[in-house]
């Protein structure tokens, strides 16, 4: 896929994307590097997600969202780094993972710093 990135997804879409690896290169670049934000704190069933790029630090040491994250009020959820890790690790336990499984261990991350165990 060419540009994935400044694209609104619906949670269950971008999960996929993320499980057959389409949102990276096979090598490192930089380019490929994203955040995931939405209006909430948690990942839901069907919830729509933008995924731009990362947060940049600006002066004073100040967040600087993405234009389209600061102008619909979205909030950060996560990194590329988190959910690929996430989503490969439960795919390796779990190939018939589902995205409601997927979002379960998501969430688990996000709340406790700790990946979920699927097995």
């Amino acid at each position: 896929m060419d540009d994935f990135k400044n694209q609104v997804y619906s949670i269950e879409e971008f999960l996929e994307l993320v499980k057959t690896k389409q949102d990276r290169k096979a090598s490192f670049d930089p380019e490929y590097n994203y955040a995931v934000y939405s209006s909430t704190d948690a990942f839901k069933p069907e919830m729509k997600i933008f995924v731009g790029d990362p947060l940049d630090i600006g002066e004073s040491d100040h967040e600087v969202l993405p234009d389209f994250v600061f102008h619909n009020k979205l909030n950060y959820l996560c990194s590329d780094e988190n959910i690929q890790d996430v989503v490969d690790l439960a795919f390796r336990q779990r190939a018939d993972v589902t995205s409601s499984q997927l979002i379960e261990a998501l969430n688990h991350y996000l709340e406790k710093d700790d990946f979920l165990d699927l097995n």
